[in-house]
């Protein structure tokens, strides 16, 4: 008899059975991602989107400044504004392509006159209003008989109000106007940019939210896609503002989007309803004026006072009187020394 021997026998392990998910649940992992996927990537998309506008706001803030810089050392001229701006904006186009930033600016600005059918950009000159050349225009000034405009003595500021209130009252404020004499001499602008989103669809959003005829900015929206910015600056003058014509294109433009306006002609009955109207001159007689009248010639301009501009041999400021006391100054004699401490105030010592 042989012996017996016992063999155990091990058996694999059987491989694991695939579990069968519910016909609801077929999917529902795509769904998922879907859910969570969607919103991370607009998040990050309209992330890029606000960081081009601030980027834009940024540099189009800047070239407002500049264009404002231009205008108050130009006597508010509309061309000085238009160039200066313009100028300024080639850091948003900088390429290293033919043609460089100033063909991309073009290219770029007349796409946008084509898209919205109205200017590529808008600045609006708030301030000084038209009214206020009527109030405070001044015939005498050189640059006023050169151009034929009304302009606005831009001199001893700080002395022109205070004799302005000493007559007429009314806290200093022209009667057509509203402003004073300081608030005419402020130049403030407010630009309207057309900014191009880099979204894609984007355009097609905003146009949904402009409308045709509407003012500037929703116009644009509507007809271009184009989100608005708006940037408001206010600036001393350092020249004395003219009453420019307004350019056809529309680029500068008067207050409300006005479109452009003639300029106020320096008639005889305009030079005696402001502040250098003489009364005992009659209508249709200009006052005298001296050679070295106004600011043209680089020397500081006399502030000529009612009823005496006409004086040539007035008295001159007598040794111990208030030098401040610009009745008693000569036509072509600055009212204030350079030295006096209004020149800090008034800003105007130097004409330009």
């Amino acid at each position: 008899m042989f012996p017996r021997h016992h063999h155990s026998f091990q058996t694999a392990p059987l491989p694991p059975q695939p579990q069968l998910r519910p016909a609801g649940q077929s999917g529902a992992g795509l769904v998922e991602f879907s859910i969570v996927a969607v919103p991370i990537l607009l998040i990050g998309l309209g992330s890029i989107e606000v960081a081009q506008w601030l980027f834009n706001k940024q540099a189009v803030s800047l070239a407002l400044l500049e264009a404002g810089r231009a205008a108050i050392t130009s006597h508010a001229s509309p061309s000085a504004i238009e160039a200066a701006f313009e100028k300024a904006l080639l850091p948003l186009f900088v390429t290293s392509q033919d043609g460089g930033a100033s063909h991309r600016l073009h290219k770029a600005l007349n796409q946008r006159s084509q898209e919205t059918g109205t200017a590529p950009w808008r600045i609006e000159i708030l301030s000084p209003t038209p009214g206020a050349f009527l109030d405070f225009s001044d015939p005498t000034l050189d640059i006023a008989r050169q151009t034929g405009l009304a302009a606005i003595n831009n001199n001893y500021l700080a002395e022109q109000d205070q004799r302005i209130r000493d007559k007429n009252g009314q806290n200093g404020q022209g009667p057509l106007s509203g402003q004073s004499i300081l608030q005419a001499n402020t130049l403030e602008l407010r630009l309207t940019y057309l900014h191009e989103p880099v979204l894609p669809g984007m355009k097609s959003l905003v146009r949904m939210l402009g409308s045709e005829g509407a003012d500037y900015a929703r116009h644009a929206m509507a007809r271009g896609g184009y989100l608005p910015l708006v940037q408001n600056i206010r600036l001393v003058m350092q020249s004395h503002p003219v009453n420019w014509p307004l350019p056809a294109h529309g680029k500068v433009v008067g207050p409300g989007g006005l479109s452009p306006t003639s300029p106020i002609p320096l008639s005889p009955a305009a030079t005696c309803q402001g502040l250098w109207c003489l009364d005992h001159h009659t209508a249709g007689q200009p006052p005298p004026l001296s050679p070295e009248s106004g600011s043209g010639s680089g020397q500081a301009g006399s502030v000529p006072s009612s009823g005496e501009q006409g004086q040539k041999n007035g008295p001159a400021v007598q040794p111990g009187s208030d030098k401040n006391d610009i009745s008693m100054v000569e036509p072509g004699e600055p009212a204030v020394s350079p030295d006096d401490p209004a020149c800090g105030v008034a800003l105007c010592c130097t004409a330009v």
